[in-house]
């Protein structure tokens, strides 16, 4: 496996990156009215668009590091665009991003459709953490945090995934991708 960066994958990864950061900065003028329209658990079906920032550099490049730098793409421009949570989406995205590295390292950088599910699943366990401290889950019960947890690892393995590979799909068929390795998962 090469693991030497390219300039034209790491060009990718920023813009890619990039966008998914506005995103995130209009998704966080929504988070609080749709949280108080869904609750805590349902709102847990955005935890697969959350994926992004991490799952979708990994998935275009697959070399180690890039889930890393697009998670911290992604949140330098939320941030820059105002986001409410300030540092705690860099903390959020590292342990995304983190998981995912995880996970595609034991695929050896191969991913397939398991190793995405997994790969999704084990960020929002390690967001979740993460979550339970800064948002003060603790008050909640056992049935509201295991509803969340269901939830959360559906979206990240549903939503999450079909995102990942719809977006990389996209820009495959928009010639983004010129020189990049094809996806088998």
């Amino acid at each position: 496996m090469e693991k030497k960066w390219k300039s034209r994958e790491v060009v990718i990864v920023a813009i890619v990156a990039a966008v998914i950061g506005v995103i995130y900065t209009l998704m966080d003028y929504a988070y609080m009215p749709l949280a108080a329209l869904l609750g805590p658990v349902l709102m847990e079906l955005t935890f697969g668009i959350y994926l992004l920032s991490a799952a979708l550099p990994a998935y275009i490049v697959r070399k180690p590091g890039f889930a890393l730098f697009g998670a911290l793409v992604t949140a330098a421009v939320n941030i820059l665009l105002g986001s409410a949570y300030g540092i705690q989406v860099v903390l959020a995205g590292v342990l995304q991003a983190l998981a995912v590295e995880l996970v595609y390292a034991i695929w050896k950088y191969k991913p397939n459709l398991l190793c995405l599910v997994v790969s999704g699943i084990l960020a929002g366990c390690f967001v979740f953490v993460r979550d339970y401290i800064v948002f003060g889950y603790s008050t909640l019960s056992a049935g509201v945090i295991i509803g969340m947890l269901a939830v959360r690892f559906i979206s990240a393995a549903v939503i999450g995934t079909l995102l990942v590979k719809g977006i990389r799909a996209g820009l495959q068929k928009a010639g983004a991708m010129k020189n990049f390795k094809p996806i088998d998962a």
